[in-house]
Order: structure tokens, then C-alpha cells, then sequence
């Protein structure tokens, strides 16, 4: 039996097929523009084509869906028996895909309730598949909208890019911004902050870089061992209620003597147009290097292999956390840091590999290296 209240996102959730189809999950494709042709993203191209499109200076732009196919994914959720609707998109500061679900919202044949995620790839992903896990267990739409929010406000994404060129192109970060990576080839680390991508810490080398990047991740990871329930769970014993942030607090991090804070860079946000949209989003972070063994195109999820021995300062556990490690055509140095992550975090709830589609590839480009942690649904 279906459950009554249907999720709808976006292809930038780069969710595994297998778990959207057991779901029931309707991903509505963005679409990746190269040499004047337009192809959905996770379908009709794979990252290795855009990899390749990328290092030949092909012009590559990216698109919002048409309105038109939300409203035919919300009029086939009613016809099957749906009663209401929660659809979950990347961020609207990034994109005008927000705007074109609610436009198809309007004139939906049952309610539809559209929520900005204000974040990217596995950020957004995880909020869609706590949505669907909870509308599986025959929650409402209020519930389901919920838990989506609730996973959203605690959910922290980091990234490293080789070169901030593909983000100034596309819009999603200042050129004053991109000076900070193109001076003694200093290496940015970045983060989503208020649904923009903004520098975090400048770091000299890629090789510190990455060791930053999974700091970072093993910091945020502490933060959630044991996240806040949402606000229809109430807590085990009494205590008073937290107001609810309306984007995630940044963890309480430790800055890297060596790396200087940038300050921030807002990305133009994305037109609302069906037409070519320079406005789409970005993911994680970045490792160079294609890697000829990534598998089938789109996003592809495994668990890297065993964990070793946990590192000294690490923690011991990181019950009910969630972590993705995304990656463009850089599949070995993404299993390295996973194995990293799972020997300083042993008991992590769930830990993905997701290389990124197109569309969010055309704007972070090949090496991309990226980590989202968030609480585990």
C-alpha cells in the first residue's frame, strides 16, 4: 500500500535509484546544456561526460525543470492515490527549481507543499529520505514536512574544489571570492551557509586541504551524536522546547592555525525561467584526478570497505549521524576518506560514496570532493 502522502524532489538529491523506487520517490531531472544540447541530468548524461565536456572548455550551462514537469509528477502522485504532496528541492538561492514547484503547486490536484532545502546534493538528499521513511510509516503531510526540516537544520555540507573557476562561471560564487584560490595555488575549503556557497578556510596544499575537510566532517559528526528530535517527537524526558533554527548553526569548529578565514561571497541566485538557468546548484567538495572505475552514471552509492583502527583524538562513536562522501570523477580519493572517516567515527549510523550528476558537476568540475553529515533517519 502506498502511502498517503507522496515526496517529490529533485535529480541534485543524487539519491541511489534503488532507494528512491523502494520510496517511492518522483525525481524530476534538471538539465545540463553542452554544446547547445540539453540532456536530464541523470539520465540522459553521466558524469563522465560532463568530466570530459568540462576539461575541454566546452560551454556548459544548466537549466530549472519546466513547471509542466512537476505538475504531471503531482498529478501522478494523486492518481495514485496520494493525498498530499511534500516536495523537497535544492536550494532557491541556487536555483529557480524551487520557483517552477511552486508554480505547478498552484494548480495541483491535491496539496502540495514545497520546501526550499537551501542546500545541495547529499544535503538535500538526506532530508528526502527522511521525509519518505517517515510518510512510509503513515505520517501525515505536517509530519513528513517536518522531518525533512528537521534533518535540513542540523545537516552541515563541506567542500573542496581544485579550482573556483566552474562556480564564478555559473554564478554561485563572487570573483572577488575566486581571487582567494588563484593566488600561491592556496586550495579553498567552502561550505553552504543561508543556502550559498561561501569560502570557509584558504589551506596552502590539496593534500591539507582534504585533511581539513575530513577534520571538519569528524567535528560536525560530534555535534550530532545526539541531534534534537523533531518537534512531533517529543523527547524522551522533559525538557524545554528548542525553537528551530531556520538554517543549519555551523559546529563549533576548530580553525586551522595555518588558514585565514575568507569572508563571505553570495552566489547570484537562479533565474526563474524554463529556459537555459545559469542558476543551479553546487555540491561538496572536490578531488582531482578522473577516476576510470567510477561506476554507472549518476549517482552511485556503496560502504567502503572495513574500518580500521580509530585514530588518536578521535571519537569512539557517532550513534544516529549520517554521512556522504561526494565526488566528480575522483572515486579513489572519495573511498580513502570514507575509509578515514569510518575508522575515526566506527559507529556512524550510515556512510554513502555519491558521485555527483551533471548538472551539479558543470559548476564544481572534476576533483570535487565533498562531505555532508546529518542525523540518521
Amino acid at each position: 500500500m502506498s502511502p498517503s502522502v507522496a515526496v517529490v524532489t529533485d535529480s541534485t538529491a543524487y539519491l541511489p535509484p534503488v532507494e528512491t523506487v523502494r520510496l517511492g520517490v518522483a525525481v524530476i531531472p534538471l538539465q545540463v546544456v553542452i554544446g547547445g544540447r540539453a540532456y536530464d541530468d541523470m539520465a540522459d548524461i553521466d558524469p563522465a561526460g560532463v568530466s570530459a565536456a568540462l576539461r575541454a572548455r566546452s560551454p556548459v550551462t544548466t537549466s530549472r525543470p519546466a513547471p509542466e514537469r512537476f505538475a504531471a509528477a503531482y498529478e501522478a502522485a494523486a492518481a495514485g492515490g496520494a493525498t498530499a504532496i511534500v516536495s523537497i528541492h535544492l536550494s532557491g538561492e541556487m536555483s529557480g527549481t524551487v520557483e517552477a514547484a511552486r508554480l505547478a503547486a498552484e494548480t495541483a490536484p491535491i496539496p502540495v507543499e514545497v520546501i526550499d532545502s537551501r542546500s545541495i546534493a547529499m544535503g538535500l538528499g538526506f532530508a528526502v529520505l527522511s521525509a519518505a521513511r517517515t510518510a512510509a510509516q503513515g505520517a501525515g503531510p505536517n509530519e513528513v514536512a517536518a522531518a525533512a526540516r528537521h534533518t535540513l537544520e542540523h545537516t552541515h555540507s563541506f567542500f573542496y574544489v581544485d579550482t573556483l573557476e566552474h562556480l564564478r562561471r555559473g554564478g554561485r560564487i563572487g570573483p572577488a571570492a575566486t581571487l582567494l584560490g588563484s593566488a600561491l595555488m592556496i586550495k579553498p575549503l567552502l561550505h553552504i551557509v543561508e543556502g550559498v556557497i561561501v569560502p570557509l578556510e584558504k589551506v596552502r596544499t590539496a593534500t591539507r586541504a582534504l585533511a581539513r575537510l575530513e577534520d571538519l566532517a569528524v567535528q560536525a559528526a560530534l555535534t550530532l551524536k545526539s541531534p534534537p528530535l523533531p518537534p512531533e517527537a517529543p523527547p524522551a524526558t522533559p525538557k524545554p522546547p528548542e525553537a528551530p533554527s531556520a538554517t543549519p548553526e555551523p559546529p563549533t569548529l576548530t580553525p586551522d592555525p595555518s588558514t585565514p578565514t575568507p569572508g563571505p561571497s553570495t552566489p547570484t541566485p537562479g533565474a526563474s525561467t524554463p529556459t537555459p538557468d545559469p542558476s543551479t546548484p553546487t555540491p561538496g567538495a572536490s578531488t582531482p584526478t578522473p577516476d576510470p572505475s567510477t561506476p554507472t552514471p549518476g549517482a552511485s552509492t556503496s560502504t567502503p570497505g572495513g574500518s580500521s583502527t580509530p585514530t588518536a583524538g578521535s571519537s569512539e562513536a557517532a550513534p544516529g549521524v549520517a554521512i556522504a562522501v561526494q565526488h566528480l570523477a575522483a572515486r579513489a580519493r572519495a573511498e580513502a576518506l570514507a575509509e578515514r572517516l569510518t575508522a575515526r567515527l566506527p559507529a556512524l549510523t550510515r556512510l554513502e560514496i555519491v558521485e555527483v550528476g551533471a548538472v551539479i558537476g558543470a559548476h564544481v568540475g572534476p576533483g570535487m570532493l565533498g562531505v555532508t553529515v546529518a542525523p540518521a533517519s
